[in-house]
């Protein structure tokens, strides 16, 4: 049975079945049951439609709040710049909350909300969306907010020369919006933290640079794909029989890898230095190869614990060959940094401690403390970890 066609910027008409029509059904419930496959879900009802990119996510609220964030083919550069320098300045969001018909199970096109003379002509579409390839969207209204359940949307975008969505793909996508509130409802009524978790989980595994999350004991509970490949190297980077990383070879007189964990575990989360002066794993390969290791505490519970059981710590890995720290005056664009807070948070994502971060400075480690109060407030973040992974996000760190 055919559901309706679209016609794709060649100008060839595909038809959508009931069989399309349940396969993405099944995706969309699936994901209910297994969060970490939200993306997967976005990705195909965005192929539904011919967009070539995706975004489920709670416009006013991020994941460390209990919001989500499941973007498709969008860089996780370029959430976190959309998150922190373009989300007051998104004009498509504005118009929607405007919209005399937005309510749950609305769908809108780009052009419904805003003329395309008025976008090309705004700061959002000239410094943020021209830059990414996006300027056609449609938009849904899954949740215009009630208890228990954030404002959530999701928005599919081509670029601004592809042709825009039709009646019928604007309809096809009403057809799946009940579906997507069924299954993220009773996601959020029974299992907050998991969903949260997937979408935090999500963000990590768009990073360039490895992530490891540990539990109390230091056994390693989760590897983002980077950290997965720089395992899978073998070449000086290893999780030990108890499943704890390791490095391969270890400089004579120096603490081992899991002992320098647990001497961050003794800091502990009241301990202000959340970051030690890095660890260093020797690669195989020449004596300048090598990982250099963050790790930082975690609080008992929020947007970092893992699906079965909770992330009390987070270690970085990145090569030092490979990762460029992104300079102050891209911080300052990026972010609204002061050039001291700027200097302050590319010491912090480097690796430096508070007390590093004071003496390379000469300041205060009371006036670091200051200064990091408020670079959280403009990243819209409150803890280290979530800073650094911003903060790396937008340079050219990898692993």
């Amino acid at each position: 049975m055919l559901l309706g066609h679209f016609s794709h910027p060649d100008g060839s008409a595909h038809p959508r079945t009931t069989a399309d029509f349940s396969r993405l059904i099944h995706l969309i419930y699936e994901a209910a049951v297994q969060p970490a496959h939200w993306s997967g879900a976005v990705a195909a009802v965005a192929a539904s439609v011919d967009a070539n990119k995706g975004l489920l996510f709670t416009p006013y609220l991020g994941p460390q709040d209990g919001g989500l964030v499941f973007p498709w083919n969008i860089s996780e550069a370029d959430m976190q710049r959309w998150a922190t320098s373009y989300i007051e300045h998104d004009i498509w969001a504005a118009a929607a909350r405007e919209h005399e018909g937005w309510h749950e199970g609305a769908v809108y096109a780009d052009e419904d909300l805003v003329p395309r003379e008025m976008l090309e002509q705004s700061l959002f579409f000239r410094e943020h969306l021209c830059h990414i390839g996006i300027g056609r969207m449609c938009c849904c209204n899954v949740f215009d907010s009630a208890p228990g359940l954030p404002a959530t949307a999701l928005s599919l975008f081509r670029p601004l020369t592809a042709a825009p969505f039709s009646r019928d793909e604007l309809a096809w996508l009403r057809l799946l919006v009940p579906h997507l509130s069924r299954a993220l409802g009773v996601m959020h009524r029974l299992d907050t933290t998991r969903l949260q978790a997937a979408s935090l989980h999500s963000a990590l595994e768009r990073l360039s640079f490895g992530v490891a999350l540990l539990n109390d004991r230091r056994e390693v509970i989760r590897l983002n794909e980077a950290a997965r490949a720089a395992i899978a190297r073998g070449d000086g980077l290893v999780v030990n029989e108890r499943r704890q990383l390791d490095a391969l070879e270890r400089p004579g007189g120096a603490p081992s890898l899991p002992q320098w964990i647990d001497a961050v575990h003794e800091v502990g989360l009241q301990g202000q230095a959340h970051f030690s002066e890095g660890f260093s794993v020797i690669r195989s390969g020449g004596p300048d190869r090598r990982y250099a290791l963050q790790c930082a505490p975690l609080a008992a519970s929020g947007a970092w614990a893992g699906q079965d059981e909770a992330a009390r710590f987070v270690v970085f890995i990145t090569d030092p060959g490979a990762t460029v720290v992104p300079d102050a005056d891209r911080l300052k664009a990026i972010y609204g940094f002061t050039e001291a807070q700027a200097r302050v948070a590319r010491i912090l994502a480097g690796g430096g401690s508070y007390k590093s971060t004071a003496r390379e400075l000469d300041i205060s480690q009371d006036t670091v403390r200051s200064h990091i109060k408020e670079i959280y407030a403009k990243v819209r973040v409150n803890r280290l970890p979530d800073l650094v992974r911003a903060i790396l996000s937008q340079g050219l760190a990898a692993v």
